[in-house]
């Protein structure tokens, strides 16, 4: 006997894809906050390992185009989010710590090169799409 609202077997692929990376996400963010950097990067890389095991395990299309225009519709919103949250954030954290107004965390240097980093490589890659439509 078949029942008619039984979900297709990618479903279940899918809740256990990004449960997975909602979860390393977590831990690494936890486990980093009460003094076990290790340990969260050994869980956050654990449960990405187990992500791309369920990808690859899974026979046929877990993700199709709708999946994919989505992700890219999130991603360039996040990282439009982040870029001016950025932007404005560390520019302001390096102000106050310069007048010493704020203590800069060690912690927090590490963040602000991946923002430069990050800065320098969207200037890069707008660089290369402007050319690419040249």
């Amino acid at each position: 006997m078949s029942t008619t609202n039984a979900k297709p077997p990618e479903t279940s692929y899918r809740r256990l894809y990004t449960g997975l990376w909602i979860l390393s996400g977590i831990a690494l963010g936890v486990f980093i906050a009460i003094g076990y950097p290790l340990v969260g990067v050994g869980l956050f890389a654990a449960c990405a390992a187990g992500s791309i095991v369920v990808v690859r395990r899974y026979d046929g299309p877990l993700f199709d185009e709708r999946d994919w225009t989505v992700q890219a519709a999130a991603s360039k919103r996040t990282l439009g989010i982040m870029g001016i949250v950025s932007a404005i954030g560390f520019p302001t954290v390096t102000a106050l710590w310069a007048l010493d107004i704020i203590e800069w965390p060690l912690w927090l240097t590490p963040i602000a090169f991946f923002v430069a980093a990050l800065s320098l490589l969207h200037l890069g890659s707008t660089m290369y799409e402007a050319r690419q439509y040249a």
